[in-house]
């Protein structure tokens, strides 16, 4: 058994396929009157989706009110954009249709008449591509997650390395200053040996002087002629041993002169070096598509010497020199 049609209750000619808010139900003939007559084109109209029930030998039908759309014109704010123009890609109402976009009429869609069924194919296809995009989104997300991870143990590393590094520069400053500390008490020690040894010299021959002073004034005092007789047989020599033993300890027993100096040409290469051995480097891994991880990296182990490589240098330039001989 059909259904009761729904009669148009503008014209009551024809069943309604449609509903207007101010005019009621409406059919197609006054569907299209609400289109292009202006004082109906402010009216907000639905249409009924029927669906027949086919297999059961029924009319049932399920009427569905869609509200096509509420969207105002943009060059005419009190009309509704009921038209589609895909060739400016924008909403338009029927003022507009019938001005400037009239050469535009083939590619207009009346929104109202046309789109009134759910296109399930694009709407598949929309999900479709929502769906690839949140995967992507997830995949940069975790990717970032990753990353981040990575990085934070890398610069973990990275900065116990530099510390090490620090460590490592330190004990060999220490070892080289060491050296030379030792070196420099050790030559301040002889120097005090060689004060020492100098002093007890002097010491001893100031004692023979004085004590020698002292018999020869005591000889005379006491005319004591023959005693000083066989004191002046032997004194000049034991004066010049005297002497002899003071050029020997001053020329055996010399203060080693030294002094501390920086060396500011070696100090400026050894910074400059260890600006490149501690310099700090963005290393890209991954491919190209831009997923890649920027990491820090120290520059490669230096394997020779300054002296080394200067030493391959001048033979280079001496190869060189003989080459073009």
């Amino acid at each position: 058994m059909a259904s009761k049609q729904i009669q148009c209750e503008m014209c009551g000619n024809e069943n309604a396929v449609g509903n207007c808010k101010s005019c009621g139900y409406v059919g197609e003939t006054c569907i299209d009157i609400h289109k292009t007559v202006k004082v109906f084109q402010t009216h907000t109209v639905f249409i009924h989706e029927a669906v027949e029930m086919h297999g059961y030998g029924s009319e049932n039908q399920n009427l569905i009110l869609r509200d096509i759309t509420e969207e105002r014109c943009k060059q005419h704010p009190t009309e509704k954009a009921i038209f589609l123009c895909n060739i400016h890609d924008s909403m338009i109402c029927g003022r507009c249709l019938h001005s400037e976009h009239i050469p535009c009429a083939k590619d207009v869609v009346d929104l109202l008449h046309e789109v009134v069924n759910i296109d399930c194919e694009k709407v598949n296809t929309m999900k479709s591509l929502l769906k690839e995009v949140k995967t992507e989104v997830m995949l940069l997300k975790d990717e970032a997650k990753h990353s981040k991870e990575c990085n934070r143990i890398n610069a973990d590393k990275c900065v116990q390395q530099c510390m090490e590094l620090g460590n490592k520069i330190k004990r060999r400053v220490d070892e080289l200053t060491s050296d030379i500390r030792n070196g420099i008490t050790k030559k301040h020690n002889e120097n005090m040996t060689t004060h020492s040894h100098i002093t007890n010299m002097c010491e001893e021959k100031t004692k023979w002087c004085d004590d020698v002073e002292s018999k020869i004034d005591s000889f005379v005092d006491n005319t004591m002629a023959g005693h000083l007789y066989l004191m002046s047989r032997h004194f000049e020599k034991e004066a010049s041993d005297a002497r002899s033993h003071l050029k020997e300890i001053k020329h055996t027993h010399t203060f080693k002169g030294f002094d501390f100096k920086e060396n500011n040409v070696i100090l400026k290469c050894l910074f400059e070096d260890l600006d490149e051995v501690c310099e700090q480097q963005d290393e890209v891994t991954g491919s190209g598509d831009g997923n890649a991880n920027d990491v820090f990296a120290s520059t490669p182990k230096i394997n020779k010497t300054r002296r080394e490589l200067t030493v391959l240098l001048n033979q280079a330039k001496l190869e060189l020199d003989n080459s073009e001989k």
